[in-house]
């Protein structure tokens, strides 16, 4: 009889982490896709770039961070859900998807933050 992911009988680690990494990894991906949507966006917020145009993103920083800061949110957020799984002994393991998530949102916001300077 299988008490299931989240289960009262589901004891060890032995019993989550396949699942876990699974979704992890599908909500990467995800993630990853939107990433990419975001770069091929950003690229037209240049459009209007010119000396009488001094912003932000038209600077030689600003590109850099419009383009990196959703794969750095991606990575950290990443990088996130599994430490708090990791450090979460004991406990219910999926609360570090909703930390990953607010975690990777930081990323693409700043990115819109960027294109909108």
């Amino acid at each position: 009889m299988s008490s299931g992911v989240c289960g009262a009988g589901a004891t060890g680690p032995g019993r989550w982490p396949t699942a876990y990494l699974v979704v992890v990894g599908v909500l990467a991906g995800c993630g990853a896709l939107l990433n990419a949507c975001a770069f091929y966006v950003s690229i037209f917020a240049t459009d209007d770039c010119s000396s009488q145009n001094p912003a932000f993103r038209c600077t030689g920083s600003g590109l850099p961070a419009m383009w990196g800061l959703p794969w750095a949110g991606l990575a950290c957020a990443v990088g996130a859900a599994l430490v708090v799984t990791i450090r979460w002994r004991g406990g219910w393991v999926w609360c570090g998807l909703p930390v990953g998530a607010l975690v990777y949102v930081a990323g693409p916001a700043g990115t819109l933050g960027v294109m909108t300077s």
